[in-house]
């Protein structure tokens, strides 16, 4: 879905990170910056945002899946995915007995 930006208004050049009115701004800000932050407010008022806590979940699993051969012990793998061994082990053997069966 595309949307036309609409140009910055005169006015948002009063928009700070010191003036952000919500927490949840001043923390977009603090991770995309205050120009992008400026872009969602004036082009999306009111649009609710909602990233779901397991949404990266299939780009861990394929990068588990990519490198899992290469790490002697699941455990800096586990950290660098930010999840459990037991979540790494899960994955290389669904990934495994996946692929049982399967000619190279």
């Amino acid at each position: 879905m595309a949307i036309k930006l609409k140009p910055e208004p005169a006015w948002a050049k009063y928009i700070t990170e010191d003036n952000l009115p919500t927490a949840d701004l001043k923390l977009l800000s603090e991770i995309i910056g205050l120009e992008a932050t400026k872009k969602l407010m004036i082009n999306l008022p009111g649009f609710k945002l909602s990233i779901h806590a397991h949404c990266n979940q299939p780009y861990k699993k394929q990068y588990i899946i990519d490198n899992y051969l290469e790490y002697a012990g699941y455990n800096r793998l586990a950290k660098e995915c930010d999840t459990t061994t037991r979540y790494v082990y899960k994955v290389v053997k669904e990934h495994v007995e996946g692929n049982k069966g399967k000619k190279s």
